[in-house]
């Protein structure tokens, strides 16, 4: 049956019938569109006509005018016989030939009018040929003949020939004007009577349509009740589908975050931020293995009810030692890691693993019965991977960028560190206006250890004179190898009194150093510094470094292991030549 028991049109007619009219509605709008399309075509066409019309009138205006000037120009040269007519002549020839031209390709779809421009043609290149003539015989000196010329019958016989034919012209394109002018005013009409029309019919089908509509809705309303019961038992489906939508928005946001993190601080802090939000009341930390990896360390907790070891054995954790995630709940038989320090309801520990390196545990609880949801532990997994992948790649970008700005014998930074920093600091110190002090450290007598223990000795001795040189210096002091055995240090803050002290020290440090090689001891050593300060021995970071090199080597020069502060004379800018350490 299709009537329903209230009597109530079926919902297929009715959609029958709103297909309909909405069909009526879209053959009467593409009607209307297809008629407006038509109208504006042939408005567009008229105007083109008419703007074609004006042109033609326009070219046979300024014809005329070109004309008129040159044969006042023509009388004016008979009687006075002044060159100065000769120019407007001789200007208004090629005009006048040119707007033939136009009017030409203008007339081209008009063969009377054609024929009427071919007669002016020849009417005007007879009369300005004329004209010429005349002039010729005034410029000749015979300005009685070029008089006499003027006033024959013939001459005023073709001026009138020629106006007559371009009042003629005229009076055909503008009635052709007036006509086409009626066409665009009568397509305009059209287009905008269409629209209107079409406007307002498809308007008051819609109208129907929406009272239609709103009829049906409103019967309909008394049947949305029946849906509330079955609206409830999908409730529960539908929170745990926006839960997990919520989630997955919030890992792909947690995945661009980790990719532009600077360093694992950053990393953890927001991992712990999104972990805190998806699940509900949460407690877990991150621990990583230590540097020497044998330990973990907790660089994160949260949750109120957070109980972690600060510092724990990877034997204590269940998931390092199986290689994958560890679930325990109390009463359960699976036992609970020993990193807990108080016994967590549900837990799970997550290994984090990257590059086929072990990096870490995530590990969380919480105090519901039922444990954490299928949904939940998808998230946990994700983001520890997504952590473990993010913490491994910023590792490997730190041993790259230590690669690229260390030197790897000697674990200080390298030349390519220290043309990079020291403007950064010449600059600091300029606008601080502190003193900044710089030291040019070079062993004495390398070259001896290198031949007499060969590269491996040398390579020793400058691995153990790099470790002095950290052990001995401030945090925010920049120690660089210059090169070979040849060091740069720069003391940010420090005038040049505190820089000798220190300087003074250093040598005092390296005369007790001792290098061995397989057991046997390498011999002395001893270093050279020469020191300079900035802006006292030099506008530049490089000009003052130039100035500390040339104290080194008057170091050297003098007797070697000792301090030598740079002089005035020693000031040396970029460009001027230094000697060398050896």
């Amino acid at each position: 049956m299709n009537k329903t028991l209230s009597g109530k049109m079926p919902r297929h007619a009715f959609s029958k019938r709103i297909i309909v009219w909405f069909a009526v509605v879209g053959f009467i709008v593409i009607a209307t569109t297809a008629l407006i399309f038509a109208s504006i075509t042939q408005l567009i066409s008229s105007s083109g006509w008419v703007q074609h019309s004006y042109q033609i009138i326009d070219n046979l205006d300024v014809t005329a005018a070109l004309f008129n000037d040159a044969q006042s120009a023509e009388r004016g040269y008979a009687a006075t016989c002044s060159p100065k007519m000769l120019a407007p002549f001789r200007s208004d020839l090629p005009r006048i030939y040119s707007r033939l031209a136009s009017l030409h390709a203008l007339t081209s779809d008009n063969p009377e009018q054609q024929q009427r421009l071919e007669h002016l043609r020849k009417s005007l290149s007879a009369e300005l040929g004329r004209m010429s003539l005349v002039m010729t015989t005034a410029a000749e000196g015979e300005q009685a003949r070029a008089q006499t010329m003027l006033a024959q019958q013939d001459e005023l016989s073709a001026l009138r020939d020629i106006h007559a034919t371009i009042d003629t012209m005229r009076k055909v394109e503008r009635t052709l004007l007036a006509t086409r002018l009626d066409a665009v005013q009568f397509f305009g009409k059209l287009t905008l009577g269409t629209s209107a029309l079409g406007v307002i019919i498809s308007g008051l089908i819609l109208g129907f349509v929406f009272w239609l509509i709103r009829r049906e809705i409103t019967r309909r309303e008394k049947s949305e009740a029946s849906l509330h019961e079955s609206n409830s038992r999908l409730e529960t489906s539908l929170n745990e589908l926006r839960h997990y939508t919520d989630a997955s928005k919030s890992i792909e946001l947690l995945g661009e975050l980790l990719q532009t993190c600077r360093n694992t601080g950053e990393a953890i802090a927001i991992v712990g931020k999104h972990l805190t939000q998806l699940l509900p009341e949460p407690a877990g930390a991150i621990a990583l293995f230590n540097e020497t990896h044998d330990r973990l360390e907790t660089v994160l907790s949260f949750g109120e009810a957070a109980a972690f070891e600060s510092e724990f054995a990877a034997d204590d954790c269940w998931a390092l030692r199986r290689g994958r995630i560890h679930r325990s709940r109390a009463g359960g038989t699976e036992p609970v890691c020993s990193h807990f320090a108080e016994l967590p309801p549900n837990s799970k520990c997550v290994p984090m693993l990257a590059q086929g390196e072990t990096l870490g545990v995530l590990s969380i609880s919480t105090t519901r019965s039922t444990g954490f949801s299928e949904i939940e532990r998808q998230t946990i997994q994700t983001i520890t991977e997504q952590l473990s992948l993010a913490l491994a790649n910023l590792r490997l970008q730190e041993t790259l960028r230590n690669q690229s700005l260390r030197d790897a014998l000697t674990g200080v930074f390298n030349r390519r560190y220290l043309d990079d920093i020291l403007p950064r600091e010449v600059a600091r110190a300029r606008r601080g206006g502190k003193p900044l002090a710089m030291a040019m450290l070079d062993i004495d007598h390398f070259k001896k250890f290198n031949d007499t223990y060969g590269h491996e000795g040398g390579d020793r001795l400058l691995s153990a004179f790099g470790k002095l040189l950290t052990d001995h210096c401030r945090s925010e002091d920049i120690v660089c190898r210059y090169g070979g055995e040849e060091f740069a240090l720069i003391l940010p803050g420090a005038n040049m009194d505190a820089a000798r002290e220190r300087a003074e020290a250093l040598c005092a440090a390296v005369r007790k150093m001792k290098v061995d090689l397989r057991g046997q001891p390498l011999g002395r050593v001893t270093v050279s510094i020469g020191l300079a300060s900035f802006p006292h021995h030099g506008a530049s970071g490089p000009g003052v470094l130039n100035a500390a090199d040339a104290a080194l080597y008057e170091a050297k020069k003098s007797g070697r292991d000792r301090v030598v502060t740079a002089s005035d004379e020693q000031n040396a800018e970029p460009g001027t030549t230094v000697p060398m350490a050896g």
